[in-house]
């Protein structure tokens, strides 16, 4: 026996197994009165006949067979014995029986109840002796009597140690007849009294019948609340209803009925109730219960339901199909849906439905979902409950679940979405039923219960509530596929689901919102965040995440769709990466795998076509607007990513060329071709197949189906506009981003692969007119065949150029010419070709619009005809060029040209200037975006030009005279304006303008000139601005191209109306009558007058702003030439003159400085517009003087001295004049860069004079102009010429400065030319020998400075002993002694002294290292000393190093 115990314990699970299927789903919510009863998870822990698939280890999952136990106990021998009893004492010991219902109630762990219910029932089940029937029936008892308290956790452990007691109360083996009997049952209640009266006084023959019924009556007794209930149980006999008199309380009646759905619930997770045999009376018994807790309270009618659901799928419908049935029809049906007195009699099943609750709904659901087999039922289930036509009538009963807090979800949600669906093959996912019945519900569920109540967008619908949108939030994520249930529903339905309303109200309206309760602003100012924004961005980011799980194509297109189509900035709006993700946008730059790559690609394919069927169907200019932008920011995106591969850029260049300068309508295409022969072809084979269109047509053709698809004619004209902007600034884009990447390693590739790319483009243009596309008219076509006729078309001038170009490139391929000129021919005419098709495809006209409007109509006529006009011109002279510069190429060119010979370089300038400067290439003022490819081709033209004289330079160096005064002229006004070039004006710093310069004395104070003082206005200027009319009106006639002066005239004074806004209403009536009147003053007229007047003053000031603003464009736009023509590549080939380097330089500073003086006059509203044009232009003056100009080098044997020393002295001019630091940084650096070109410049005067009077002025004035960064250049980077330069006059300065600051700063550059001096790669042997003559100076000076009373401040005394560190530093590196013993000592002497009197430690512990460094120094000898010629005694200096000898 002591044997059979020990393997007996040895068999049941340990706690680690009992852990796993205990968990607290189950748990009672005292506040609401919710029971969560979650019928996906078994929570009642299976002590027994678990299946029994390992070895029976400790890892318990080993089952309890007792059978096999006891024939195993038989088998094992006496030599067993030893082991088991080492096992079982690893075994905790065992809670005492009377223990473990105190232990039962813990809610400290899972664990700890599953360990006492496995006591409990090894106990009184599974003993040693057999069955322990006194202790069994003690133990249901205080089970069923623990269901009752609200301690703790006693209804979860009670439940599950009671469903567990009844599972092995029915086992097989625990009955000896090894069937599911209840034989053990019965012997346990007989020795409950009022179980074995219950037994004794029913007549039903069947004992499991009378212990089944007996354990549900036990139950009933236990657990009654209800008023209707009588006991029979003699232990309640002579006891009052409670234990304390009087009524049940509520709480006890609530405890009670929990006590209840517990009990039935344990019953029915024992799984006895599908057990062959089992009373069907006590299955209808307990259904019967359940119904009875649905109609008891309002807050128990979720969890019986969810109850009776559970029970009836504890039964198998298939093999219990009339249980089932009888169930249904026999007990729910009447009591659960027609409770009411047979409300289907007395109403209409309309009106029935929209009494019917959820929790109704669920059951009926249940028992409705579509199985293998069918199941009658009577009415009204024989019907389907939920269908398309009745869900308007359930949408109330839906809506009502929404007080079911979050993150649980009503029960009739899960059966319904089981309902609706079925399981896929693949794991953990279901689909949709195959009908189209479900399909029709589900788009009803979206509408009429999400959109129209729970969103508050139906008629009769209230506001929306956080409670409703946490509803309607579970709900799309649920059919979206995000949920547990894995529902996956076919891209058509994922539209209908997320539609736009859903989207904005579900997750627009709250991720986008800036409070919690509505839109409340935190009194600290932040905004509070919303209370289901975290709830709503997890559920997004999972829906999101789920989709890209899966390898579903259409699912993430279509999901994007229905995101883009409420919001299309729905990612900006919400601050995430939800359309990004599902269109693989955010990671498109990174190098990824083929596969990512391909499915990318497939990805972006079908969002393109979505797009164009959008754009092309588009009803209002918004929506087309909107798709216009997503499709142009795919292209960009994918030419980031490989400009060279962008095949979906390709597209799109194809579908906006097409779609805006094309009627697509009448395009054709003919679908049949013939293959070529073969010789293995077979006879019968037919030649004709099917061939796809070209790339270049297929934009059309699909533009054409869109139009025939939706009855439409073609594209909106707004419409068409903006597609032509995005076309212009996406072949710009394609420009910038082959120009800007390294595309192959041979010279000229950039601008070659750039022509090819523009040639396709045009090409498109010739097939799409070729198949049937007709171009849509200009508005201006009468002055493409009138103005034009005696010009040459301007399509035959770029195949000209394109001749050229193909011609160059082909030999240059075939290798039949001289490379160097195939190579240049090839690189300019490629760059001017670019050009000329970029302009040529700003011919193409979106047609006119469709509504015309008659004063706008006649603004843009003209406009277009002045365009039209200039681009036929542009494209003609571009032509002309080409033909000069073949002519250089081809050697017709000599520096000694005649005067009437057109240098080819000017031309070219002069042209690309206009090009930039006129509206074509510099202000659109039509917004269509093509002047930003007209400034990337243009750059592309004039370097292809720059490349092919750098190319030929090489061979003739005759080359260079093309770069004469002409072209500097041109490129410098460019820039720099007009008046850059020539002599400088008078200086007027001290001129300024005065808007109130007219005075007010002797004004009298009625007069309208005090009224236009007063309001600010100079009646000065307005003199002068009418004096200045007929001039203007002549200079304007004269120069056709300034259109913005005429705008001064635009604003007019009527006499007429003048002179009535002056007269009296009764004097301006006596003048009609004809009655000469009296002019009578009116004091209101001088104000109007006043304010007219100053209206024409702030109008011509803001037309010259404007004016200014633009032209400042204008001149950022043109400063590229010159960056393109001062590169290190054009400087280190030589061909570029020292004239057209030196010249350049100071109209650049003078132009620096007008602009800077600008900006610091810059106070009205009107000049502030402009500053940012004003200081980038500074920008760019200060980096081609920094980083450009000062890169030039003179060619070997070449001198410029005189044009140097002159560049040079100018500069030095413009430096006295500096208006800031910054201003004088560039002249320093310009005046070094001038400086290079002077040979041997460090034994010039005139240039030691410059830099003299440099240091004397910067020192001596106070006004100096001059600041200390320019001799800081000239050591940086011209070390050798500082140290002839600048010792002596900074020595000098030093002592003679005029602020101690300025004696510091002496001191620190004139240390920092022998601190330079270490880079002896810089210095030249007469730079070192004239630095070692001038240290007695320097030492000299450190000593005075040392010493000087004007530098004892701790800063000024800090600055002089670093740079005394320095100089000793540099004493140190030489190999020889420089300085003397006397002039060491003494320099050592002032250092010691210093640093007695510092009070820092740190300039003390300086002191004494220079000082011993100075001890270590060598000293020089008598011969250096004679050789240095250094005032000194020779006699008293040999006397003094023979006495240290």
């Amino acid at each position: 026996m002591a044997r059979k115990a020990k393997k007996k314990a040895e068999a049941l699970p340990p706690a680690a197994a009992i852990d796993d299927d205990v968990t607290e789903q189950e748990s009672i919510h005292e506040d609401d009165g919710d029971v969560q009863m979650n019928s996906a998870g078994d929570d009642i822990p299976e002590i027994v006949d678990r299946d029994s698939d390992t070895d029976g280890e400790d890892d318990g999952d080993a089952a309890v067979d007792i059978k096999t136990e006891k024939k195993g106990a038989k088998a094992n021998g006496e030599g067993q014995q030893q082991q088991t009893t080492t096992a079982t004492t690893k075994k905790q010991a065992p809670i005492p029986f009377m223990d473990t219902f105190f232990q039962l109630s813990s809610e400290e762990s899972p664990n700890d109840r599953s360990i006492a219910a496995r006591d409990l029932i090894h106990h009184c089940l599974l003993h040693e002796h057999g069955v322990n029937h006194k202790d069994a029936a003690y133990a249901l008892t205080r089970l069923m009597n623990g269901l009752c308290t609200g301690r703790a956790a006693s209804r979860q452990g009670f439940a599950s140690c009671l469903s567990s007691f009844l599972r092995v109360v029915y086992s097989p083996a625990l009955n000896n007849d090894g069937s599911n009997s209840s034989a053990s049952l019965e012997g346990i209640l007989k020795e409950d009294a009022y179980s074995n009266q219950l037994m004794d006084d029913t007549t039903k023959d069947d004992a499991s019948c009378n212990a089944a019924m007996a354990v549900r009556q036990k139950l009933l007794s236990t657990t009654q609340f209800l008023a209707n209930e009588a006991t029979s149980n003699p232990n309640d006999k002579g006891r009052k209803k409670n234990h304390y008199g009087g009524k049940m309380k509520e709480v006890e009646k609530r405890d009670h009925s929990f006590g209840r759905l517990f009990g039935i619930l344990a019953v029915v997770r024992s799984g006895i109730l599908g057990l062959n045999g089992f009373p069907s009376e006590a299955v209808k018994g307990y259904a019967k219960d359940l119904i009875d807790l649905y109609h008891y309270k309002t807050w128990m009618r979720e969890p019986a339901a969810q109850a009776l659901i559970e029970l009836l799928s504890s039964l198998d419908s298939e093999s219990n199909q009339n249980l089932v049935a009888q169930i249904a029809n026999d007990v729910i049906i009447p009591t659960f849906f027609l409770s009411n007195e047979n409300d289907l009699l007395k109403k209409s099943r309309a009106q029935w439905l929209q009494t019917i609750t959820p929790e109704q709904i669920a059951v009926a659901l249940h028992l409705q979902t579509p199985r293998t087999f069918i199941i009658k039922y009577n009415h009204p289930l024989d019907e389907s409950l939920v269908s398309a036509e009745s869900v308007p009538a359930l949408s109330a009963a839906f809506a009502s679940t929404s007080c079911v807090v979050y993150p649980r979800c009503h029960i009739v949600w899960n059966t319904l979405w089981i309902y609706l669906t079925e399981e896929t093959k693949t794991k953990g996912q279901r689909q949709l039923r195959m009908n189209e019945e479900f399909s029709s519900i589900a788009k009803k569920i979206i509408q009429h219960v999400v959109i129209d109540v729970l969103l508050g967008n139906g008629e009769e619908s209230t506001t929306s509530t956080h409670e409703r949108r946490s509803l309607a939030l579970q709900i799309v994520c649920a059919l979206s596929g995000s949920s547990d249930l894995g529902i996956s529903l076919p891209p058509s339905l994922i539209g209908s689901v997320l539609s736009p309303e859903v989207i904005t109200g579900v997750f627009l309206n709250v991720l986008c919102a800036s409070g919690g309760l509505g839109k409340k602003i935190s009194i600290e100012g932040g905004g509070a965040e919303h209370y289901l924004k975290p709830l709503t961005s997890q559920a997004l980011a999972d829906l999101i995440n789920h989709c890209c799980e899966r390898n579903d194509i259409d699912r993430r297109i279509a999901l994007a769709k229905a995101f883009l189509g409420a919001d299309h900035r729905f990612d900006n709006r919400t601050k995430t990466n939800t359309v990004s993700s599902l269109l693989m946008l955010e990671s498109s730059v990174f190098k990824t795998s083929e596969e990512i790559e391909s499915k990318r690609h497939a990805i972006w394919q079908q969002y393109l076509s979505f797009l164009e069927d959008e754009i092309v169907s588009a009803t209002s200019l918004h929506n087309a607007t909107v798709y216009i932008e997503l499709m142009y920011r795919l292209a960009r995106l994918d030419l980031n990513k490989a400009p060279a591969n962008a095949n979906e850029a390709q597209r799109v260049l194809r579908f906006f060329m097409s779609g805006a300068f094309f009627d697509c309508s009448s395009i054709e295409f003919s679908s049949t071709a013939k293959k070529s022969s073969s010789k293995k072809k077979k006879k019968d084979k037919s030649n004709a197949t099917l061939a796809s269109p070209p790339p270049e047509l297929s934009s059309g053709i699909r533009i054409k189906e869109i139009l025939n698809a939706h009855g439409m004619t073609s594209i909106s004209y707004p419409a068409r506009v903006i597609m032509s902007a995005r076309f212009y600034s996406l072949v710009a884009d394609l420009t910038s981003s082959i120009n800007s990447k390294n595309h192959g390693s041979r010279q000229g590739s950039k601008p070659e692969s750039i022509y090819r790319a523009l040639s396709e483009i045009c090409g498109i243009s010739s097939l799409l007119e070729a198949s049937g596309a007709q171009q849509f008219p200009s508005r201006s076509a009468s002055l493409d065949s009138d103005d034009t006729s005696d010009a040459e078309d301007p399509m035959k001038c770029v195949l000209r150029v394109q001749a050229i170009a193909n011609e160059a490139l082909v030999m240059e391929c075939d290798d039949s010419g001289n490379k160097d000129i195939l190579r240049a021919k090839a690189v300019f005419a490629t760059g001017c070709a670019s050009l000329m098709m970029s302009l040529r495809l700003q011919l193409n006209n979106c047609g006119a619009p469709d509504i015309d409007e008659e004063e706008q109509e006649e603004e843009d006529e003209d406009e277009d005809e002045v365009i039209v006009e200039s681009l036929h011109e542009y494209i003609a002279d571009l032509a002309d060029c080409v033909d000069g510069f073949n002519k250089v190429i081809g050697g017709d060119f000599s520096a000694n040209k005649d005067e009437d010979e057109e240098n080819p370089l000017a031309m070219m300038a002069a042209l690309v200037v206009n090009i930039l400067s006129s509206p074509v290439g510099g202000e659109d003022s039509r917004k269509t975006g093509a002047s930003k490819l007209t400034r990337e081709t243009a750059k592309v033209a004039w370097s292809g030009i720059l490349t092919a004289v750098t190319i030929l330079s090489a061979n003739n160096k005759s080359l260079s005279s093309l770069v004469d005064e002409d072209v500097m002229s041109v490129l410098i006004q460019s820039v720099c304006g007009e008046k850059s070039i020539g002599d400088e004006e008078k200086d007027d710093d001290d001129e300024s303008i005065d808007e109130n310069g007219s005075s007010e004395d002797g004004l009298g104070e009625g007069t309208v000139f005090v009224d236009a003082t007063v309001a600010g206005v100079n009646l000065d200027e307005v003199k002068d601005n009418i004096s200045d009319r007929s001039e203007e009106s002549d200079e304007s006639s004269l120069n056709s191209t300034d259109e913005g002066r005429q705008d001064d005239n635009d604003i007019e004074l009527d006499p007429a109306k003048l002179e009535n806004l002056l007269l009296e209403d009764s004097d301006a009536e006596m003048s009609d009558n004809g009655i000469s009147g009296i002019l009578e003053h009116h004091a209101g007229a001088d104000k109007a007058l006043a304010q007219l007047i100053k209206l024409k003053q702030e109008a011509r000031k803001a037309s010259q702003m404007e004016r200014d603003r633009i032209d400042l464009c204008n001149r950022l736009r043109c400063a590229t030439l010159l960056d393109l023509l001062f590169t290190p590549s054009v400087f280190k080939s030589g061909w570029l003159p020292v004239e057209a380097v030196l010249g350049s330089i100071v109209p650049i500073l003078r132009s620096y400085k007008v602009i800077a003086k600008s900006i610091q006059a810059s106070s009205s509203a009107n000049a502030k517009k402009s500053l940012g044009e004003k200081n980038a232009l500074l920008d760019r003056l200060s980096e081609l003087v920094k980083n450009k100009l000062s890169k030039f080098r003179l060619n070997d044997g070449s001198s410029a001295n005189e044009l140097a020393l002159k560049a040079s002295y100018d500069i030095f001019q413009e430096m006295n004049r500096s208006i800031n630091a910054s201003h004088c940084s560039c002249c320093s650096v310009a005046l070094t860069t001038a400086l290079r070109c002077i040979p041997n410049a460090d034994e010039s005067e005139e240039v030691k004079d410059i830099y003299i009077k440099a240091v004397d002025d910067w020192s001596l004035r106070k006004a100096s102009k001059i600041h200390s960064c320019v001799f800081d250049d000239l050591i940086n980077r011209m070390p050798s010429l500082a140290s002839h330069v600048l010792i002596e006059p900074l020595t000098t300065a030093a002592r003679d400065a005029h602020s101690p600051f300025l004696k510091c700063e002496s001191i620190k550059l004139l240390t920092a030319i022998y601190k330079q001096s270490n880079n002896k790669e810089g210095m030249s042997e007469k730079s070192k020998s004239k630095m070692k003559k001038g240290c007695s100076k320097v030492a000299e000076t450190l000593r005075s400075a040392l010493g000087d009373s004007s530098l004892q401040r701790a800063k000024h005394r800090d600055e002089v002993l670093i740079a005394t560190k320095n100089f000793v530093h540099y004493l140190k590196t030489q190999d020889e002694g420089i300085l003397t013993e006397s002039e060491l000592g003494s320099l050592q002497e002032t250092l010691t002294k210093i640093g007695g009197t510092c009070k820092s430690g740190g300039m003390k512990q300086l002191c004494s290292q220079v000082s011993q460094t100075i001890a270590s120094l060598a000293r020089s000898t008598e011969d250096e000393d004679h050789n240095s010629k250094r005032a000194k005694a020779p006699k008293s200096n040999k006397k003094q190093k023979k006495s240290k000898k």
